[in-house]
């Protein structure tokens, strides 16, 4: 399991002084999801998994949201108090590695992670989850250097991103898949997305993807009036709320996500999605998800 006094650092959004980001990004369901307690090796069947790479925070600053949340869902859903417990995972490498021995109920996920636990890990989605915050309906490749005009100017060069230790999905659903994202381009991890405009911005990095918000964050940047895009990926599938392996029983994990798709529309449970910046959940979007597999899959 990974520490719990280490940071969450998980999935993209908005740039700032670090107390005013952490003020708006704290109630978020990435920071919900840090570890709260617990240290079996083997997690309840009630315990779930966080996988959204790139938010900041800390578990200590995460915690009364975590209580609030697991609380509620004990409550709604009979399940003795402490029952649902969160481990946070900031790197896909770390969310494979943990799922074994921890075998957590259910999760809430990038559909990058998703799309690769879907067959062996019989992901069932449950639930997806609305928010401008924490989703990227669509990314940009963004580039500074004015001879960079397609994906195949980009050929060796260096791509900074938060997918990129998730290289099939980013190649075959984010870009134009044609070609396996680790060999057409020179990847580099990063935690947050304005770590990858900053570094194109000094010309360390060749190229970054960002959102809507991130692209409109990132020219208010000094010298981000230089950014140029060059790819719009296609539309992206939303945080998804999976069941895992079976863990929880069917009729569980079906009044799990039915809890979920009413939470936000009465207190306290939409006091807690306020606080979370989470506008509601929603039922899963199949087409959407379908259009992502299939691309997914694409040999």
């Amino acid at each position: 399991m990974r520490n719990r006094s280490s940071v969450c650092a998980g999935a993209h959004r908005i740039a700032g002084p670090p107390a005013r980001r952490f003020a708006r990004l704290t109630g978020s369901l990435a920071l919900l999801a840090c570890v709260a307690a617990g240290g079996a090796a083997h997690a309840g069947p009630k315990d779930f998994m966080i996988f959204t790479p790139g938010l900041g925070g800390d578990a200590d600053q995460a915690k009364p949201y975590i209580d609030r949340f697991g609380q509620f869902l004990d409550k709604q859903l009979g399940w003795p108090a402490g029952s649902a417990k969160g481990t946070f995972y900031s790197s896909r490498k770390e969310a494979l590695a943990g799922m074994a021995p921890q075998k957590p109920g259910f999760g809430v996920m990038e559909a990058s992670l998703y799309l690769e636990l879907r067959a062996a890990h019989k992901a069932e989605v449950l639930a997806q989850v609305d928010s401008e915050e924490l989703n990227s309906p669509r990314l940009h490749v963004v580039v500074k250097n004015p001879a960079y005009k397609s994906l195949a100017d980009l050929a060796g060069k260096k791509l900074w991103t938060t997918l990129a230790d998730s290289p099939k999905y980013l190649g075959n659903v984010v870009l134009d898949g044609k070609g396996p994202a680790e060999t057409r381009f020179s990847l580099k991890q990063i935690g947050i997305y304005s770590k990858g405009v900053r570094a194109v911005l000094r010309g360390e990095a060749d190229a970054t993807l960002v959102n809507d918000q991130q692209l409109e964050a990132a020219k208010k940047m000094e010298g981000g009036a230089e950014l140029r895009t060059i790819y719009d990926s296609p539309p992206l599938p939303a945080l998804v709320v999976v069941a895992l392996d079976g863990e929880l029983p069917a009729a569980e994990a079906q009044k799990l996500g039915r809890t979920l798709l009413s939470m936000c529309t009465a207190p306290p449970g939409s006091e807690i999605c306020k606080e979370m910046h989470i506008r509601r959940f929603v039922p899963k979007d199949m087409a959407a998800l379908s259009a992502a597999q299939k691309l997914f899959e694409h040999p």
